[in-house]
């Protein structure tokens, strides 16, 4: 049997033809997980400056340092709703570092 007789399986490929659309497919998935853990009622009234994600929001790069304040904005609400309620929220202008390392700080501790 030759290399051309054998048959391919795209799902097997690293980069099949559908590899381009997972993004969009694991974004839809991270909001719907979102939406029931109660996020349209509690995270977007904790702030006017909030914005609802459409599905596909983290996808396309449209204005990073908003992407980046909800991202960690999310992050911080799940970790309060996950059990540490004196968690501070970020700001808008706070440190992106400081921001991230406090984040990453609070999730080591939980693994511990």
């Amino acid at each position: 049997m030759t290399d051309e007789d054998k048959e391919v399986n795209v799902d097997e490929l690293e980069e099949g033809p559908g590899k381009s659309y997972e993004f969009f497919t694991k974004n839809e998935e991270l909001l719907a997980k979102l939406k029931l853990l109660g996020y349209e009622k509690e995270f977007l009234k904790l702030n006017k400056s909030y914005r609802h994600m459409h599905k596909h929001y983290f996808v396309r790069q449209t204005n990073a340092g908003e992407q980046f304040f909800l991202l960690t904005a999310v992050a911080a609400w799940l970790i309060r709703k996950g059990g540490n309620d004196k968690f501070e929220m970020p700001q808008e202008f706070d440190d992106p570092n400081s921001t991230i390392a406090s984040i990453l700080a609070e999730l080591r501790a939980k693994v511990r």
